[in-house]
């Protein structure tokens, strides 16, 4: 079966407030003890999967876990083990009538079966009752308690909202007046997960990169934009979950900026392909995008060019101070309300059952090649003028490239892959270039502010210099180049 459900982490201060809630309309509780098995290795977790075997009250349960469509789903296999006078061991052969299960064990584990044992225990009291909406039935669980390996142990406290029966929209609008009222926010980690991480000894799993994305030609283009936010989100949700708990690692901010720009790039090019679409979440997306900014300017200046500029010149060995690395502590925004909010509409529009269109017989070709042709031509002129731009002109062109690059990625698949691969190989040329450019005018920026402390920053801003003139030739070629390619859609 496929369990649709929402987790969050509650802030420690909002725990008596909730346990209130949950007090006022009579919740149950139960005591929870699982047990997780994975090999050494971890091959289940590095493939999204969990096994555990767990207590509930007086009666045990084998249950199966692997990743969904996305992370509001997850598929799950239970089997009711019932009362035990001892505890039961991990038993795969209770899934030999499921050829779904023993697919997916056999395609993971291969002959490594045997191999599984315990990772790990959780310990929770859950807390739960189940609410009714719009004829949906929603189950709300607090779970507190806490993460076990057989060295360390991690606290417990989330907020789960999972749909019984009913409606995914109603689910998510359900869980909006919890975020708001006991600051709420969304992390889709999985206990799962987080126990896997703290046996290996790990604080985060590795940042999250866009999976392809393959769109049928034969769909309506509204219900096109929402699989292509589904993939954004996807994405998206895993790295700031990262930021969001505060054990966030460069390619996390990275990714996450990536996964911002995908998702605006989509919502500015096609937004308008649906009426649910709200011009506001741009916005918003746009205002969490440059919060990540400086943090990751900061981390390309540390991590590339300074290193570059000790290997190629004779500079003296040239260090950040500390106090210039301090920003704005992202995880604070990542965990506010409004910024969960916004998430959870974005997942409520990827879930929603379209209108009847009233444009009928729309082709999704048609009005992605019209759109791809606007955004190819805009880079020609830019092409022809790119030699006289100021620099906010050339960081436009930059980010017109990027957006171009995202949608061809969502929509590659419906045009011959031969023309798509060499149109995008040109292309992939003028970003890379593009991008190594506004990195250098970054630096030059940072670098004149320290030239005021520290005169030796003066051998970074000259190596810079010479850098930009260089790339700016590399730009300015291939962008005429590329400048010369017929469209793929044409």
């Amino acid at each position: 079966m496929v369990e649709i459900e929402l987790k969050f982490q509650l802030p420690e201060k909002q725990k008596k407030a909730v346990e209130r809630a949950f007090k006022k309309v009579k919740a149950r509780q139960i005591q929870l003890h699982a047990k997780y098995y994975d090999t050494s290795d971890r091959i289940l977790s590095q493939h999204g999967v969990a096994i555990r075997l767990r207590l509930e009250g007086e009666n045990w349960i084998q249950t199966l876990k692997a990743a969904g469509e996305s992370h509001l789903h997850r598929i799950e296999e239970e089997i009711f083990l019932g009362k035990c006078e001892q505890p039961p061991d991990l038993n795969l052969d209770l899934y030999q009538h499921n050829r779904s299960v023993q697919t997916l064990l056999t395609e993971i584990l291969g002959d490594q079966k045997d191999q599984l044992a315990l990772q790990f225990e959780t310990i929770v009291q859950r807390t739960f009752h189940v609410f009714e909406l719009h004829g949906s039935l929603i189950e709300a669980c607090l779970d507190d308690g806490e993460i076990r390996s057989s060295q360390t142990h991690q606290k417990i406290c989330e907020v789960e909202f999972e749909l019984k029966s009913g409606d995914a929209g109603t689910l998510i609008d359900f869980s909006q007046s919890w975020v708001e009222q006991y600051q709420l926010w969304l992390d889709v980690r999985s206990k799962a997960e987080r126990g896997s991480l703290l046996a290996a000894g790990k604080t985060v799993s590795p940042a999250t990169h866009a999976k392809s994305f393959v769109l049928d030609k034969q769909l309506s283009p509204e219900i096109a934009l929402q699989k292509m936010v589904i993939n954004c989100l996807n994405h998206l949700l895993p790295n700031l979950a990262a930021i969001a708990g505060d054990v966030a690692e460069p390619e996390h901010i990275h990714q996450a900026r990536v996964a911002l720009r995908r998702l605006r790039s989509l919502l500015k090019n096609f937004g308008k392909w649906s009426a649910h679409v709200n011009p506001e979440w741009e916005v918003e997306l746009a205002a969490l995008f440059r919060q990540l900014g400086t943090t990751r300017d900061l981390d390309v200046i540390t991590l590339e060019i300074l290193p570059r500029i000790q290997q190629q010149t004779d500079a003296p060995v040239l260090h950040i101070d500390s106090e210039t690395q301090v920003v704005e502590d992202s995880s604070v925004v990542f965990r506010q309300p409004s910024t969960t909010k916004l998430l959870l509409k974005l997942l409520e529009f990827s879930y929603r059952q379209p209108r009847q269109s009233k444009q009928k017989n729309v082709s999704l070709k048609h009005v992605v090649s019209k759109r791809l042709d606007h955004l190819h031509h805009q880079l020609r002129h830019d092409a022809k003028h790119f030699a006289d731009m100021d620099a906010e002109a050339r960081h436009r062109t930059r980010k017109r490239v990027k957006k171009l690059r995202y949608i061809i990625e969502f929509v590659a698949t419906i045009y011959s892959p031969k023309q798509v691969e060499k149109y995008l190989k040109y292309l992939q040329k003028v970003q890379n270039h593009l991008g190594t450019y506004n990195d250098l005018v970054i630096a030059a920026q940072y670098f004149s502010q320290q030239v005021h402390q520290n005169p030796e920053f003066n051998f970074a801003l000259t190596w810079v210099d010479v850098e930009q003139k260089n790339v700016l030739v590399k730009v300015e070629k291939n962008l005429l180049k590329f400048s010369q390619l017929k469209g793929f859609w044409e």
